[in-house]
């Protein structure tokens, strides 16, 4: 394991490029469905692995950069604050120290909405119980998950390793309060909590990366067309007339509610696209079907690609050997155009050398030399 500038560099390379892979499948509407938590695991080793370990293939290409290189090298290695302090050691300072500012003012945003927990009520028995209890049934799932009642109008879930299910305390139909418990229990079942820390935590970390946020932007939406399309996956058509139903019912409960309403993408054409989306709900979301591994077997591909080029490209400097390095010997000499010219005579070239011959040669390698910038006399 060994952690130098280019890896760290090569590292937050590649790991933008899996980002913004992962955003397109994130957007496409065939692959939305498959992103989640498995994916930002997969991004965080990648990031990991590709910073700490060096691996040369057999197949790796180098690929000369020009002098870009030195002159971010040049950059990073001036001395600033009265010659104390290396460029490249002040803004890695600034990184780490952005990161600590940026994971101190999430910490604050979990103890706010932890906090919000005070003004709810635990619901330990009730048909929201029985409903929930059901749901645990049907998946073999023997997690303990909590339910409370809340002033707010927005049914949620939070909490990953104790999960909790926020409800509006109002009163419902059992049908409408089905589907409201499934939805949100649906979310639970696809980690959607989780997701979300990694993704704040990422950009936590990289937040100088413009491309850090780009799998945030919109996730809200994702998870819930995600969570739409799992719960009504194995639903029939009046099953998922009634479920948009349930839906409907929350929006109209919240229409007064702006602020609310546009943090979960309630508006018009999102409703759209969630109303369709569970309509033309197809088996395609079904784990055993064969576009389900088809897909999946394309994103599995898609990574250890990924994985493979990001080791297979070697970035690499043009740079030219110390002239005291190259004449190691008293016959050995550093010909350069500036102190060396061919001389023609009886069909073969004379190599000289600060006026003196010191070797000959034919007009194959003398052309060569002559491409090399090198002046023929005759």
């Amino acid at each position: 394991m060994c952690i130098t500038a280019y890896s760290l560099v090569m590292g937050c390379i590649w790991t933008s490029v899996l980002t913004i892979v992962m955003r397109a499948m994130q957007k496409g509407k065939r692959t939305f469905q498959y992103f989640g938590v498995s994916n930002l695991v997969i991004l965080y080793l990648f990031c990991i692995f590709r910073i700490t370990v060096p691996i040369e293939l057999p197949a790796t290409k180098v690929v000369s950069v020009g002098n870009l290189y030195n002159i971010v090298t040049y950059f990073f290695t001036k001395k600033i604050i009265g010659g104390r302090v290396y460029v490249g050691y002040f803004f890695l300072t600034v990184w780490c120290l952005g990161t600590v500012i940026k994971l101190f003012r999430m910490i604050q945003d979990y103890r706010i909405a932890k906090q919000t927990l005070g003004v709810c009520t635990m619901k330990q028995q009730g048909m929201e119980c029985e409903l929930l209890k059901m749901l645990q049934n049907e998946t073999g799932d023997k997690r303990k998950i909590t339910i409370y009642m809340t002033p707010f109008e927005m049914p949620m879930e939070m909490g990953i390793l104790h999960p909790i299910i926020l409800l509006p305390d109002r009163e419902y139909k059992e049908r409408n309060l089905y589907y409201i418990m499934k939805h949100e229990y649906t979310h639970i079942l696809n980690r959607d909590t989780t997701v979300k820390l990694l993704l704040n935590l990422w950009g936590c970390i990289f937040w100088w990366n413009p491309i850090a946020y780009l799998l945030n932007t919109d996730i809200e939406d994702t998870l819930e067309l995600k969570c739409d399309l799992k719960a009504a996956g194995g639903l029939r058509y009046e099953e998922r007339a009634a479920y948009l139903s349930a839906i409907l019912d929350v929006i109209q409960n919240t229409a007064d509610k702006e602020d609310e309403i546009s943090n979960k993408g309630y508006d018009g054409e999102k409703i759209k696209k969630r109303f369709r989306c569970i309509a033309q709900c197809s088996d395609m979301t079904k784990r055993g079907t064969v576009k389900y591994k088809i897909y999946k077997a394309a994103v599995i591909m898609i990574y250890i690609i990924m994985f493979c080029a990001s080791y297979c490209v070697v970035f690499q400097s043009a740079f030219e050997a110390p002239a005291e390095e190259v004449m190691t010997e008293g016959n050995v000499y550093y010909l350069e155009p500036e102190n060396t010219f061919l001389r023609e005579r009886e069909g073969m070239y004379e190599i000289i050398y600060q006026e003196k011959c010191i070797s000959v040669i034919d007009e194959k390698n003398a052309m060569l030399m002559k491409k090399d910038g090198f002046e023929i006399l005759k």
